[in-house]
């Protein structure tokens, strides 16, 4: 009975985007009375950041640059079903994103303990790390705040509180976006999208890192 209420919600939620103007965005959870996020663009200097992954280690892009190309990809949280399902995919994949050349690296504003829900619900084995601070996201163009309409409804579709989660005293959330940042620190490749359905393909971003690892 669980699975069919989540389903039935997710179809309600997810119906009827045709084109994003001021009333989708707010139906995707998006306060356009605050900075709707426009991304970082191809081409762009990725900013640097630093911070812990979920085993407390600490993590920063330029150390990773050092070992390769980044995959960074930002997630809204454990709560969010199209998260999930989307991140598991990753499992079968990481394999192949490695051959080529790539690291993933996961944002996310959720605590800690969140993210090990959302490890635990995708099944799959990703470097993580709590952009608690909000300045990774701020840094990258992808935050937005969330409307009170839409905190409501994944209070009563999915029951629970996206500030709480993140530990927020204000509910914000990333578009998650997808860049790949190639060991010079420049964005080759970017994927953003309002909609939070659309993903980055895995077989594009296999298919950048292959491009520019010949």
């Amino acid at each position: 009975m669980k699975s069919f209420l989540l389903t039935a919600w997710m179809v309600i939620l997810m119906s009827g985007f045709t084109s994003l103007n001021a009333q989708d965005l707010a139906k995707l959870g998006i306060d356009t009375s605050f900075l709707v996020p426009k991304g970082l663009e191809v081409g762009q200097k990725a900013p640097d950041f630093e911070g812990q992954d979920q085993y407390g280690q600490s993590v920063s892009l330029d150390s990773l640059l050092k070992e390769g190309p980044v995959v960074l990809i930002f997630y809204r949280g454990d709560w969010c079903p199209v998260c999930n399902r989307y991140l598991g995919r990753f499992q079968d994949s990481l394999h192949m994103i490695i051959s080529a050349g790539g690291q993933v690296l996961a944002v996310t504003p959720e605590t800690n303990d969140n993210i090990q829900n959302t490890l635990a619900k995708s099944k799959v084995g990703l470097k993580v790390m709590s952009d608690r601070d909000e300045k990774v996201m701020d840094a990258y163009g992808v935050k937005f705040r969330v409307t009170k309409g839409y905190q409501n409804r994944i209070k009563l579709g999915l029951g629970d509180d996206i500030a709480i989660n993140n530990g927020q005293e204000e509910a914000n959330l990333p578009v998650p976006a997808t860049y790949i940042i190639g060991r010079d620190g420049i964005i080759r490749f970017r994927q953003f999208d309002l909609d939070y359905r659309v993903r980055a393909s895995i077989q594009d971003m296999i298919g950048t890192l292959q491009e520019w690892n010949k």
